[in-house]
């Protein structure tokens, strides 16, 4: 009995042993259960974040096609609504999306986008009329500005034929803005020295030359240094190659304003002629590049000025290159007051054109000599200046419509930049390779053709009156008539002469 009651104890003992350890390995085993679920309901949420991929580590930035530790990161871009595209309060950080460090493109495949970004809450981009680009097509890349940059996987058909042609269109360019310089050097320098042309038209074309001048001296400096030029030399060339293009526009400007005054007959500024232009010339001269000036500032307040939207479109002048980094940009703070502008400079020249239709029909029996002289002056200034409109307006429009037309062929850019790159010359012919610039250049250099040939008229007629007194009476009075239809008709001569020696070149 003993024995038996020994054996059910030892049993027991080890059922109960045994349900012991059951019970700890069931425990076991759920806990183990347990933290896989979680690990796994972890996994599964990190994998529902929206995916974000970076070109490259955090503090690195991609200098020549390689990651170069920099030690700062630039801040993200705003992020956007999927659905709406609007504006939504969401911080870019690890609780709402998954970072991955890696470049999708390969080398060769790589584009920077310039065009203005949505960056979606969903990790996609947004270009507006473009395709939604995706998150395995992009990386957002630290190019050491104040906010990342996109760069696209993109397809070349035909890199190196591309490459070539932008090559051979940017040595053209290149070539016409050489040529030009030296041209308006010559026009600034030969209205400069001509005392005839010292006067108020004289002053606002030099003025208006100047500022083209140096609008294109920066844009020879940029085109030829391309990469070799330094971030701040940048900055300055891309604010100061802005500044004088609104200059050498709103100049212009003034002189379409001052041809339409002109013939507006308005009330002239008291004080004598010397007076009234001086005042105007001030007055001119605050407008024009006081505009310019202006829309300068703006540009500057929005690159640098704190507390500036991320949702506004900044200029962000010569940070991804030496001009305006998006076409958005472009669109509102140069073609805009561009096309100001040329639309104000097209009014005023019909407007001036029918009121000298209307002024020759109405006093063209009535203007006395100095009176018609001076109005055909004002005539010749108007056909001067609406050469330069037609020289640089059209141009301009060109380049307006295929900034804004989407449709339009890169034949429309190419043939505009051409033009414009030449207008040096087509200036120089216009306002200097003329007959009356020859003359006015004699007679500043004491080499007047009409004065050399009035000494020898004046002397050969003289020798040939003393060579004839001598003569007998009967044939004295006909070389006598001779002699004073000779004197009259030189006095005639130079008289025309002198008249044509107006203000207007």
């Amino acid at each position: 009995m003993m024995g038996v009651r020994q054996i059910n104890k030892t049993n027991s003992i080890i059922v109960c042993c045994y349900i012991f350890l059951l019970t700890i390995g069931i425990s076991y085993s759920s806990n183990l259960s347990l933290s896989s679920q979680t690990f796994q309901s972890q996994s599964s949420s990190n994998h529902r974040l929206p995916l974000l991929s970076l070109c490259c580590k955090w503090n690195y930035s991609l200098i020549n096609k390689t990651c170069v530790l920099i030690n700062e990161s630039p801040k993200f871009p705003p992020v956007y609504d999927a659905n709406s595209f609007k504006l939504i309060d969401l911080k870019v950080d690890h609780n709402n999306f998954h970072f991955i460090f890696d470049n999708p493109c390969e080398v060769d495949k790589r584009c920077l986008v310039e065009e203005q970004f949505k960056m979606l809450n969903n990790g996609s981009i947004y270009i507006e009329n473009q395709p939604i680009i995706n998150q395995d097509q992009y990386c957002l890349v630290n190019l050491n500005n104040s906010v990342y940059d996109v760069i696209q996987c993109c397809e070349f058909s035909d890199d190196v034929e591309i490459e070539k042609d932008n090559l051979k269109l940017n040595t053209v360019l290149i070539i016409g803005l050489i040529i030009s310089l030296p041209c308006y050097l010559i026009t600034f320098s030969i209205y400069s020295i001509i005392p005839e042309l010292n006067n108020l038209h004289g002053c606002t074309l030099r003025s208006y030359v100047c500022s083209l001048f140096f609008s294109y001296l920066f844009l020879v400096i940029i085109q030829i240094s391309d990469k070799d030029i330094n971030q701040t030399a940048c900055y300055i060339f891309a604010f100061c190659m802005y500044f004088f293009f609104l200059a050498s526009f709103y100049w212009l400007n003034v002189m379409c304003f001052d041809i339409w005054w002109t013939f507006g007959g308005f009330r002239a500024l008291r004080g004598s002629m010397k007076q009234r232009d001086r005042k105007k010339f001030i007055i001119y001269s605050m407008y024009a590049w006081g505009i310019a000036s202006f829309f300068t500032s703006i540009c500057l307040i929005m690159d640098y000025a704190p507390n500036i939207p991320e949702s506004t479109i900044r200029p962000q002048l010569g940070e991804s290159r030496c001009w305006f980094t998006t076409n958005s940009a472009t669109n509102i703070y140069f073609t805009f007051p561009m096309t100001i502008s040329i639309v104000c400079n097209l009014c005023l020249f019909i407007s001036t054109a029918l009121k000298i239709r209307q002024h020759t029909k109405d006093t063209a029996h009535h203007l006395r000599g100095s009176e018609s002289r001076r109005h055909d002056d004002n005539k010749q200034w108007f056909n001067l200046y609406m050469k330069l409109f037609i020289v640089m307006g059209i141009t301009w429009t060109t380049e307006i419509i295929s900034t804004l037309w989407e449709g339009s062929g890169d034949y429309i850019w190419y043939i505009s930049d051409v033009i414009n790159t030449l207008q040096g010359l087509i200036i120089f012919i216009t306002l200097v390779c003329k007959e009356k610039i020859k003359r006015l250049l004699l007679k500043r250099f004491g080499c007047s053709e009409s004065n050399v040939f009035s000494r020898s008229l004046t002397r050969s007629v003289y020798n040939s009156s003393a060579s004839r007194t001598t003569c007998t009476t009967t044939t004295g009075l006909p070389l006598q008539e001779k002699i004073d239809a000779n004197i009259r008709r030189e006095a005639f001569r130079l008289s025309k002469e002198s008249a044509e020696d107006s203000d207007c070149p």
